[in-house]
């Protein structure tokens, strides 16, 4: 990447120059280039076709086997974790990738233990009495064993961002390179380094519990997401899986803040509540991942923590457009697949998006429809999947 400084502008121009580097970078080293380079070459992935009478019997799983798509994104995911410095958290972050399952299920191995929990988070007021103990503690296969591959998780709940098999690889990609990105940024317009281990362990680990909490249904749609203290409840179930492995705070911490930066007034408050809850489910005491007051996160506030909220940020972009390309999709779907309005709610609707976003995203798909057209968009669609 250019840097920045190397070019004498003013306000304006320094904004738009680090917009377009972060832009850039977001989508280097691994996946589209060194990020040196200004501008990264558009990487075209190889499109597996298939009949709808093919697609129609394969699972989330298959799917996620059959796409080169997010591939790129989980060896650069891979390579972030090998490079860790600490040997203890580089084990970790390798073994999230490989089997990402919840250490938590160690403390309440059976539905007696999650109850006791349950409780306790129903008490403290971070769940209501309509939440199920099921949303809290999804259905495991066991300390030890994840209910799914990292490759084929979602990287979102149903209806949200990167919501199809292989979407979390890319996900947390994305969020990775663009925190970097701004790190490097940072490091040429401030003239200083932050702790780049700690960021990037942070987002390594955000969403390891993703496979389990956002389970493939039988009808390739995914299990519902319960909230706990507010927010999604893998989120809390992240921050309690790292304390209980007894990461250091200042990982947890940052961990923490993917989802709001941790500004003081409300969005501190959220993320306090997010930690309070994570000990509760982790059985420890909150108060070393808080400051003085226990209102507050440890003091300063790193930047860590607001650079891993940043690098999450993909949501913003990636939701609408899951949600707008859905729409259009069921629109192609009951023309050229012939599908009635009751399966435009079910699984024969549900497995045709599966299979197109993972082998195209839905992100691709999406500005196909913007640049080129609803025709067109109907055509790459017949021939990742050739209607019968």
């Amino acid at each position: 990447m250019e840097k920045i400084l190397d070019k004498k502008f003013g306000r304006r121009g320094f904004l738009k120059a680090a917009a377009a580097g972060v832009a850039a970078a977001a989508l280097a080293p691994s996946i589209l280039g060194d990020m040196r380079h200004a501008h990264a070459e558009v990487r075209n992935f190889p499109v597996k076709s298939a009949t709808w009478s093919e697609v129609k019997k394969m699972t989330p799983q298959q799917m996620a086997e059959s796409t080169k798509l997010y591939q790129p994104c989980f060896d650069y995911l891979m390579d972030k974790a090998k490079n860790l410095k600490d040997s203890n958290l580089r084990k970790i972050a390798v073994d999230g990738l490989k089997n990402p399952v919840s250490r938590v299920l160690e403390r309440v191995p059976s539905k007696s233990d999650k109850q006791k929990v349950y409780n306790k988070l129903l008490d403290a007021g971070y769940i209501k009495s309509s939440d199920t103990l099921e949303g809290v503690f999804p259905p495991d296969k066991g300390v030890g064993k994840a209910p799914a591959s990292f490759e084929a998780a979602p990287g979102g709940g149903w209806g949200g961002h990167h919501a199809y098999p292989g979407g979390l690889s890319e996900h947390v990609a994305t969020d990775l390179q663009t925190a970097l990105a701004i790190e490097e940024i940072h490091q040429q317009a401030y003239g200083y380094s932050k702790d780049v281990e700690t960021l990037t362990a942070a987002i390594l680990l955000h969403d390891n519990t993703k496979p389990w909490i956002f389970q493939w249904k039988k009808d390739n749609s995914l299990l519902p997401e319960t909230k706990i203290a507010g927010t999604g409840c893998h989120h809390v179930q992240a921050i309690a899986d790292v304390m209980y492995r007894g990461l250091d705070p200042k990982l947890v911490v940052a961990l923490a803040d993917s989802h709001t930066p941790p500004r003081p007034g409300k969005e501190e408050a959220q993320v306090v509540g997010w930690i309070k809850a994570a000990a509760i489910i982790a059985g420890v005491d909150a108060s070393k991942y808080l400051g003085p007051t226990g209102e507050t996160i440890p003091l300063p506030r790193r930047a860590e923590g607001f650079l891993v909220n940043l690098g999450d940020g993909d949501w913003v972009l990636t939701g609408p457009v899951n949600v707008a390309t859905n729409d259009v999709l069921k629109k192609i779907a009951k023309k050229v697949y012939k599908m009635s309005d009751k399966d435009l709610s079910g699984k024969p609707f549900f497995t045709l998006r599966d299979y197109l976003f993972s082998q195209r995203s839905d992100m691709a798909l999406f500005q196909i429809w913007c640049d080129q057209g609803e025709d067109a968009l109907e055509a790459e669609v017949k021939k990742i999947v050739k209607p019968e």
